[in-house]
């Protein structure tokens, strides 16, 4: 049997490391690193299926090249903290790709609402809440 289905916590976690990815960016080591911190084994193609992993593959891999260029960073405290500035600002810009995806998201689907007649009122009502079973 496969991997479990990815839970928004193990898309967090992927994408995640894809921003602090230090060193050469490929498929195969990426998966690897991933199946230890989550636990489960994916592929390729499972991960490319997840817009935000997709995205986040393709800045981490950008930024890879771009350090490969650079020739890479020592072990120097200074260049650890580059290194750590690098990775907080790369998180930062893919949260502000992601904001600005869910917001025009966000208002395709109000538009959307108000064309069928949905009112405001009706769309901040709150979930209906889920019976437990008792065990």
């Amino acid at each position: 049997m496969g991997a479990p289905k990815l839970s928004d916590e193990n898309i967090e976690k992927a994408v995640e490391l894809l921003d602090g990815w230090m060193g050469k960016l490929t498929w195969e080591r990426y998966l690897a690193v991933l199946q230890i911190e989550i636990g489960h084994k994916y592929t390729k193609a499972a991960m490319l299926r997840r817009p935000r992993i997709r995205d986040a593959w393709q800045e981490a891999k950008l930024k890879s090249q771009e350090n490969a260029s650079e020739g890479g960073y020592g072990a120097t405290p200074l260049a650890q903290a580059k290194q750590r500035i690098n990775q907080l600002e790369a998180r930062v810009e893919r949260l502000k790709r992601e904001n600005n995806q869910l917001l025009e998201q966000f208002v395709r689907w109000a538009h959307n609402a108000a064309h069928r007649g949905l009112t405001p009122e009706e769309l901040d009502k709150p979930l209906p809440e889920t019976r437990k079973r008792d065990q």
